[in-house]
């Protein structure tokens, strides 16, 4: 591949609209919570698989689990956890790769590698 067609490509990638991913975020209502709620919370999980949504559900989950994806849902214990996964599936405003790249790069400060 030569010079101009990696940057033909690098520009096509950063100027091209990209697809927008549709992503719900829904939190699962406490376990006592009457049936009408569980009942509307059912009915929004089915539409948004019904759209073909990105779902992540927020489920009480211990806090050394993390995330986990099953039949095409994603599970989360905790809201940052949510919001970062969120966040990186978010297309970037400064030609990152992510909405969630772009916070991390706009962090200052330094960042040390473990030493053993």
């Amino acid at each position: 591949m030569s010079t101009l067609d990696r940057r033909l490509a690098r520009l096509e990638s950063v100027l091209l609209p990209k697809p927008q991913l549709s992503v719900c975020m829904l939190r699962e209502p406490a376990s006592d919570a009457p049936a009408e709620e569980w009942a509307e919370y059912r009915r929004q999980v089915d539409e948004a698989e019904a759209r073909g949504d990105f779902l992540i559900l927020l489920v009480p989950m211990k806090p050394t689990e993390s995330p986990r994806t099953e039949n095409g849902v994603t599970y989360c214990g905790t809201e940052l956890d949510a919001l970062a996964l969120k966040a990186s599936m978010l297309p970037s405003k400064l030609g990152n790769k992510s909405a969630l790249d772009d916070v991390m790069k706009s962090l200052s400060g330094n960042v040390f590698s473990p030493v053993p």
